[in-house]
């Protein structure tokens, strides 16, 4: 009788017994294990130290940034703005963009109608 066979076999007959007190001991055991080992990991992440901590008094203010201007120099890079043409050509906005051109603005047009 090879090795896999006899774990099999010894498994099979363990679990033909009537005593399934073993197996449920064995089974209660990993699953509270289980549980201690996660309760230590989420313990050890709410202890964690955050580097992020957001607006807080006394610190140096954010950076005022200018979204409008980033959109419109995004425009007229990619799309060409007051009848100029674009900076970058097509093969560069399929790069960005992920989309051709004529796909993109067949989508724009009928959103924005």
């Amino acid at each position: 009788m090879e090795a896999a066979e006899m774990g099999l076999s010894s498994a099979a007959s363990l679990l033909a017994e009537d005593d399934g007190a073993v197996v449920c001991a064995a089974v209660q055991s990993h699953m509270d294990l289980q549980l201690l080992i996660r309760r230590r990991s989420r313990a050890a992440r709410a202890n964690r130290r955050r580097h992020y901590r957001g607006s807080v008094p006394g610190r140096r203010p954010s950076e005022r940034r200018d979204f409008a201007a980033g959109l419109l120099n995004i425009q007229r890079d990619y799309s060409g703005v007051n009848a100029e043409p674009p900076i970058f050509d097509d093969h560069d906005f399929e790069t960005r963009f992920l989309v051709r051109r004529s796909v993109f603005r067949r989508i724009y047009l009928a959103v924005k109608d």
